[in-house]
């Protein structure tokens, strides 16, 4: 638990640093945790680790890194049905003046 606690802090650091000087922006904390949980569950599969003592706390990182990108997908979804009832509003009211016009 240690490392993995220690792997989060530096990779977020990290890529908070990389942040500074790249145009595309990551979120770091979000980094951190998925590139953690990546590496150890690449070391449970080559074996360099073991399972039984990091399974849980892997599946506790991937599982947040999933409740993040479905709160971030949920955002976007909720700004497209907005952008497409504005479409639709616009629409009518066009249909309406064209009714009217003759």
């Amino acid at each position: 638990m240690f490392y993995a606690i220690l792997s989060i802090l530096f990779l977020t650091l990290a890529v908070w640093v990389i942040n500074k000087k790249s145009p595309v922006q990551v979120c770091p904390p979000c980094a951190g945790v998925t590139l953690t949980w990546l590496w150890m569950f690449l070391g449970m599969w080559f074996g360099l680790l073991s399972v039984s003592r990091y399974e849980l706390l892997t599946a506790v990182l991937m599982g947040a890194s999933i409740g993040g990108i479905v709160t971030e997908l949920k955002k976007m979804f909720a700004k497209l049905k907005e952008k497409k009832e504005r479409e639709n509003k616009r629409v009518e009211s066009l249909e309406d003046k064209l009714k009217d016009c003759c």
